[in-house]
């Protein structure tokens, strides 16, 4: 068998000693044959009772590089206590044996076969739990690190083993053996089977269809009747659309379990039916779910079991997402909001930022990973906005709201298609981002985030990198900040025909898409928390990569700007105005000019000057001279702006010599061939 077991994975990569994990193309199906046929698994009776002999099929991890006394985990299948195989999980086990654990799928008596009641049920799993127990030695068990698991009612009697006090009859009397599990990991588990007083958790349809199936005192199995102080770690895997099993009886069983002191870890699945984590493979269409739905689980489970050092942490990615770049430490904003129990966490980018999409994602990510936590997000995404508006905003957006412990930023898509920028636009923006905000808060912890629309698609799937994508890396490298590619896993799973683009939603992403990416955030986060070093800041570099960068950037007050000649500070009549209009900039004041000849002079010391307006079809031009120079034409009016009063950031003068300047900024006669007119309308002043 271990023959077997090693030609397998013969072709596999050592990562820090340890082998990778499965890709999709080891993953066996789940078809539930009974007897099961796992030829990679060595078999062994744990159990006789009458003329049954039940086994367990055992999964080794390699004994030349994992040596001493192992932890072990025993998974028990699904199926109503009627039926089921024990080849539920052999790809769990396949998975854990290659990390270092003796993983066992051991069968038990049901319904079907046996003519066996749950109650019958529940004493094999205990008498599982207590054979690893007394048999540690040759199975190469430490015998204090058992894991009791399993799916539904495989879940249920998982569960029992671990809540439910002992004995309830067998071979339990009288054992020298313990049966009680040193931890639980549970899928979707049936934690309630009896009415429980005071709750209305389940119908009384579905307690009839349980109850009708266990005969006797149903509370005696219950695992949620008898939670109490000191139970064994858990954590729990369940679909939040889970009509089986509904999902509120496991959020109440959480709550119970924390309010007694234990730990329980509850990871919702968005959307998700009862057995989502199998991988079934039934048709094209589910595959790429189910394949996501079973790496998640067990990139979830992983760290669940490194935080009990069952597991030794390890860079190797368990979802085989290959478009996730960790740079530097992620480690400040784990003890912020581990020690210290409060966070910040802003989202900073465009509108994709600002829907109700990715963001939101990651918010939940973050509450459900530390519900103890007391979080304030800062939702400063604003349309269209580009790098360059972000990072003059930023102080009023983001940092104004104190320093900020996690930051999400994404402006690739809007760097390209909203404002065009050219490589050194892109760098100085993001540029201009990062020293900003390190600057604030040295501790701050940053995720950049490469978004994508169909031209930018176009360019992947032909082997080239969007423009903002390599301008904004070479700014996430100097600066040590993690990036997360979706543009590229979007790309790849389009090539593999696993997603359209249809699917993913387009350029603002549908929920489908939305989930890519907050799942990527998820498994970038999860692995580098992993390593608990000790917090240290982020220094930032010495040397800047443009020096034009805006890293002094802000905005002004309109009174900086003097000697106004027609122009006004007021909220436009919109109502008179064509074009449609974004409700955030319908009523704010802005410094308005429609008649050519206007003017303003704006005096200020730094590299840069800004101005951020709303552009729409009667959008005009501006003159721009600088320390009496001669003028410089800045066109307003944008190829959005036909039918919209678009916002963007127009440079009044760049790469000035540091020190004080004088602008004059007249309204010019001219504007744009489309233009309706030779309006302005600024919202902002910027200045670096």
């Amino acid at each position: 068998m271990k023959k077997a077991f090693h030609v397998l994975f013969c072709g596999l990569l050592l990562v820090g000693g340890v082998m990778q994990s499965l890709s999709a193309e080891d993953l066996i199906p789940m078809r539930g044959q009974y007897p099961p046929e796992l030829p990679l698994a060595e078999k062994q009776t744990y159990k006789t009772v009458g003329d049954i002999e039940l086994s367990a099929w055992i999964y080794r991890p390699d004994e030349e590089h994992f040596s001493g006394p192992r932890p072990a985990i025993v998974f028990f299948f699904g199926g109503g206590w009627r039926a089921g195989s024990p080849s539920q999980f052999q790809n769990q086990c396949r998975y854990l044996a290659q990390r270092g654990m003796v993983a066992i799928t051991a069968d038990y008596r049901v319904l079907s076969r046996h003519k066996a009641s749950p109650f019958d049920c529940v004493a094999d799993a205990r008498s599982a739990i207590r054979w690893v127990r007394a048999n540690a030695k040759q199975l190469n068990v430490d015998p204090e690190k058992i894991v009791a698991a399993g799916g539904s009612a495989g879940g249920h009697i998982a569960c029992c083993t671990g809540v439910v006090p002992e004995p309830i009859g067998g071979d339990e009397v009288g054992s020298s053996f313990s049966s009680v599990p040193n931890a639980m990991a549970l899928f979707n588990p049936a934690v309630m089977v009896a009415p429980l007083a005071g709750s209305d958790l389940l119908s009384e349809e579905k307690l009839k269809s349980i109850t009708d199936r266990i005969p006797g005192d149903a509370t005696l199995i219950s695992p949620i009747h008898h939670v109490r102080s000191n139970l064994p770690p858990t954590i729990i895997f369940h679909g939040t659309d889970d009509t089986a099993v509904p999902f509120q009886t496991v959020e109440h069983f959480t709550t119970l379990m924390t309010k007694h002191g234990n730990r329980c870890e509850l990871k919702a699945f968005p959307g998700e039916p009862h057995g989502f984590f199998n991988p079934r493979f039934r048709t094209p269409e589910t595959k790429q779910r189910e394949l996501h739905s079973y790496f998640k689980t067990m990139e979830q489970l992983d760290a669940f079991l490194v935080s009990l050092n069952y597991l030794t942490p390890s860079e190797f990615k368990v979802n085989g997402y290959k478009n996730t770049t960790k740079r530097g430490s992620l480690v400040n904003s784990w003890h912020q909001f581990t020690d210290r129990k409060q966070g910040h966490v802003a989202f900073l980018g465009g509108s994709i930022t600002e829907m109700n999409g990715y963001r939101p994602m990651v918010e939940k990510f973050l509450q459900d990973q530390f519900p103890d936590t007391q979080f304030t997000f800062t939702n400063a995404g604003i349309a269209s906005t580009c790098s360059t508006t972000g990072a003059f905003r930023l102080e009023r957006d983001v940092l104004s709201q104190g320093p900020v412990d996690l930051l999400f930023v994404e402006f690739a898509v809007n760097d390209d298609q909203d404002a065009m920028h050219t490589p050194e636009e892109c760098v100085r923006g993001m540029e201009g981002i990062m020293h900003q905000v390190r600057r604030h808060n040295p501790n701050a912890d940053i995720v950049m985030t490469y978004f994508v629309n169909p031209g930018m698609l176009e360019q992947l799937q032909s082997g080239q990198t969007p423009l903002p994508m390599v301008e904004h890396e070479k700014v996430a490298a100097h600066y040590g900040v993690s990036t997360i590619h979706l543009a590229r896993e979007v790309a790849d799973q389009i090539d593999d025909e696993n997603l359209t683009w249809k699917e993913f939603g387009g350029t603002h992403p549908a929920p489908r898409g939305n989930r890519i990416a907050a799942d990527l955030i998820a498994y970038l986060l999860t692995n580098a928390w992993q390593n608990h070093a000790d917090p240290a800041p982020h220094a930032p570099p010495e040397e800047l990569l443009d020096p034009f960068s805006y890293i002094h950037a802000g905005f002004l007050d309109f009174d900086r700007a003097s000697k106004r000649q027609g122009w006004e500070v007021k909220i436009p009549d919109w109502k008179s105005l064509p074009g449609s209009k974004r409700d955030r900039f319908t009523n704010i004041p802005m410094l308005c000019a429609t008649e050519p000849g206007a003017s303003f002079e704006l005096t200020f010391e730094g590299t840069t000057a800004i101005a951020y307006v709303s552009a729409g079809p009667d959008a005009g031009m501006l003159e721009v001279s600088v320390d009496g120079g001669a003028p410089r034409k800045v066109q307003l009016y944008h190829r959005f702006s036909k039918g919209l009063h678009y916002p963007r950031s127009v440079e009044l003068a760049t790469e000035l010599p540091s020190g004080k300047h004088t602008l004059k900024v007249t309204l010019s006669k001219e504007s744009h061939p489309d233009s309706q007119g030779t309006a302005a309308r600024i919202m902002n002043l910027g200045v670096n």
